[in-house]
């Protein structure tokens, strides 16, 4: 005789599955985000030029085109403000969810699927604007642009799983 789960126990798993499946989604595309908009040269060691860490795309470029690319990022970037003010106040709004009492299901999804909505957003927003800039580059730009993926990718995989094999 086959084993029975109790009616409803195998859809409330898939709920679950599928919500922790959208939390870690999102701590993923938000890290992306705001990786694309991190600024770069703070502290005493570095210089104050600003990247925004629009992958890399600053680091490559001779003095006089970064200023150029940098101004033209800075406009894009205090554009996309409202659309990053939005996401934080549906992220809270999401928190806020999660923690009344009584607890509503469906007040969270729906607030964890604006927050995907706002991130989707945001995220195309940075790779337009990344695509626009790549655009405005030189066949050697693009190049060298190209080798420091290569090369942070890489870097990426070689550091991935390290504290593993260290453990072994």
């Amino acid at each position: 005789m086959s084993e029975v789960s109790p009616p409803g126990t195998r859809s409330r798993r898939m709920k679950y599955l599928l919500i922790g499946s959208l939390a870690l989604n999102l701590l993923f595309v938000g890290a992306v985000v705001g990786m694309g908009f991190k600024k770069h040269g703070h502290g005493p060691h570095h210089t104050a030029r600003e990247h925004f860490g629009l992958m890399g795309l600053t680091r490559v470029l001779p003095d006089d085109r970064r200023k150029d690319v940098l101004e033209e990022l800075k406009k894009e970037y205090d554009a996309m403000r409202p659309a990053m003010d939005e996401l934080h106040a549906a992220r809270i709004e999401a928190a806020d969810r999660l923690a009344a009492d009584p607890f509503e299901r469906t007040a969270l999804e729906q607030a964890i699927a604006n927050v995907a909505s706002k991130e989707q957003a945001l995220r195309a927003a940075t790779v337009e604007t990344f695509l626009v800039q790549a655009a405005r580059l030189s066949a050697d730009e693009r190049k060298q642009l190209s080798e420091r993926w290569r090369k942070r990718a890489d870097w990426m995989a070689r550091h991935r799983g390290k504290g593993d094999k260290d453990k072994k």
